[in-house]
């Protein structure tokens, strides 16, 4: 037996189990853990920028299979990032399933884009997600014009659902009250039953950390924590629309990275 051994075995310390200690020593961030988290997210943004021009120049005919390896290349930036996830690229109905896998799908002019994204800068991860419509281009920016009025509506409702949780982010509030915020606006456009997860999580050095931004969680806002504000509707066999920003939590409220 060695000494260390020895030692345990006689201590009168009795180790106990504590659920989640680590990621509650990791809620509140540093500014030099914020400062990473920051250069995550605009890599992030970057590459989907990048991916939009890509894509739009590979056109109509590509198969999400090929988009989601044209994905990775750019999110990796020649491998000097690592990913926080592996990508989800996914067409139309595809797009319904929140952890849609790639398929032999082809982009066709007309067709919802999802795309959900991150990379890691020096361990830190970034998470991302755009729905867009492409018309013979792709631009990944929040105001969306589709030529379907379904989409149009679901998007819109996504989006004001996005929108009312930013604001409710406040220093002081409840978890469960910014799940509200976005799932009361869906809810109320007649798409409740089809916002099948929680608003949001905690990103650092995992890509799930706390907070649970969800209608059961108990967590407390507090300033510096990080996490991520994502609605979505997936309406199944037909389409779904996810937006997904991760923000700091500031004394004024939500800032949006990247």
């Amino acid at each position: 037996m060695s000494v260390l051994q020895s030692s345990v075995k006689n201590s009168p310390s009795r180790f106990k189990k504590r659920p989640n200690f680590s990621q509650q020593k990791r809620i509140i961030k540093s500014e030099a853990e914020l400062n990473k988290l920051q250069r995550a997210a605009q890599f992030g943004k970057e590459a989907f920028d990048a991916f939009a021009k890509h894509l739009s120049a590979l056109g109509e005919g590509v198969d999400e299979k090929r988009a989601f390896f044209e994905a990775e290349m750019l999110l990796k930036r020649q491998g000097s990032l690592g990913l926080s996830f592996e990508p989800i690229v996914a067409f139309d109905a595809n797009a319904a399933k929140p952890h849609a896998l790639p398929t032999d799908s082809t982009l066709q002019k007309g067709s919802l884009v999802l795309m959900d994204a991150g990379v890691k800068y020096e361990r830190y991860c970034s998470d991302r997600t755009r729905t867009a419509f492409f018309d013979g281009t792709l631009r990944f920016e929040k105001e969306q014009h589709f030529s379907d009025t379904q989409r149009q509506k679901v998007y819109d409702t996504v989006l004001k659902a996005q929108e009312m949780a930013l604001k409710a982010v406040k220093v002081g509030v409840k978890a469960s009250e910014i799940d509200k915020a976005a799932r009361d606006v869906i809810e109320k456009a007649g798409f409740g039953s089809y916002f099948v997860h929680s608003t949001g999580h905690g990103v650092g050095l995992d890509i799930h950390e706390l907070p649970v931004i969800s209608a059961r969680s108990q967590a407390i806002i507090e300033e510096n924590m990080v996490f991520t504000i994502e609605p979505g509707i997936y309406l199944p066999n037909q389409f779904g629309v996810r937006i997904e920003d991760t923000i700091i939590v500031r004394s004024h409220g939500a800032e949006i990275m990247g």
